[in-house]
């Protein structure tokens, strides 16, 4: 989890993405990923009223062959791998711009959630992943459940933090990384992933305020089609402004990863290779 974030603009090559922001146990281990889809999710869930069904992105099962899946020295889990799987199928394929941006976007989205340490779980639990700041602690809360007002809140595969966004700026996001699929397909979608049960996902749909807003960001593109011009670019990426709870070694993740903003530039570097492998023209 990381301290409140304030209000920012970021500009990345020809990608441009301007937001309000503010950012604040695992099973046993999953067989190997596969680029046929990981823990066996094709992307696809048939969605009732909510609207069109959500489908993965074109490149969406390709063959890239042998993959190197180490970053920064470290071989990524399978966990791990199968996250950065679905970043190459769903989230690559939909941002904004020439196919380098796209990358440098998406692996510097990926690098976060990397560090951050939110990918040993199993892919739904990443999908529904939603974690609490409160006085006694951060403390992982339930998929209708709302983190208090002003307490730093991160959700999703991304790890974004939710305070600071509103309803109207990610559904109009939604729009443009998914033409012609509703806001409530899009949480149908998310929420399915996630593994809730019917009655919980109807509950998702319709939600309103902060909760809307949490399970919007839990959708992988714009999760980290937000959190990267509007925190990691100019929190972590910019020279002249760089925040030391970008980089350290507090926990594993953030020692393999980022331990220093050098170290963090090489894992980027890593990721967006693989990604380039993995994502298609």
């Amino acid at each position: 989890m990381v301290p409140s974030r304030a209000a920012v603009a970021a500009v990345l090559g020809p990608v441009v993405l301007v937001f309000s922001a503010c950012s604040g146990s695992s099973d046993a281990a999953d067989g190997p990923a596969t680029t046929s889809g990981p823990d066996g999710d094709s992307g696809l869930v048939t969605i009732g009223d909510g609207g069109a069904a959500v489908t993965p992105g074109p490149e969406a099962g390709r063959d890239a062959g042998p993959i190197d899946w180490t970053v920064n020295g470290h071989l990524l889990t399978a966990r791990e791998q199968a996250a950065v799987l679905v970043i190459a199928s769903d989230v690559v394929p939909r941002l904004v711009g020439a196919r380098e941006a796209r990358i440098t976007l998406a692996a510097r989205g990926a690098w976060w959630a990397l560090k951050e340490g939110t990918w040993e779980q199993t892919l739904p639990a990443i999908y529904g992943y939603s974690n609490c700041n409160t006085v006694s602690g951060d403390v992982t809360i339930g998929p209708t459940e709302i983190c208090a007002a002003g307490r730093a809140w991160q959700v999703g595969l991304a790890a974004v933090q939710v305070p600071g966004r509103t309803v109207a700026e990610l559904e109009s996001l939604g729009a443009m990384l998914f033409p012609a699929v509703t806001p409530a397909a899009l949480l149908a979608d998310v929420a399915a992933k996630a593994g809730e049960p019917k009655a919980t996902a109807d509950a998702i749909v319709a939600s309103t305020g902060s909760l809307r807003v949490s399970w919007l960001l839990r959708v992988p593109a714009i999760g980290i089609a937000t959190v990267v011009p509007g925190e990691i670019v100019p929190e972590c990426i910019d020279p002249a402004r760089s925040k030391n709870w970008c980089f350290g070694s507090a926990w594993d993740e953030t020692k393999k990863f980022a331990p220093t903003k050098e170290a963090a530039a090489v894992s980027i570097g890593d990721l967006g290779r693989i990604l380039a492998a993995l994502a298609g023209p």
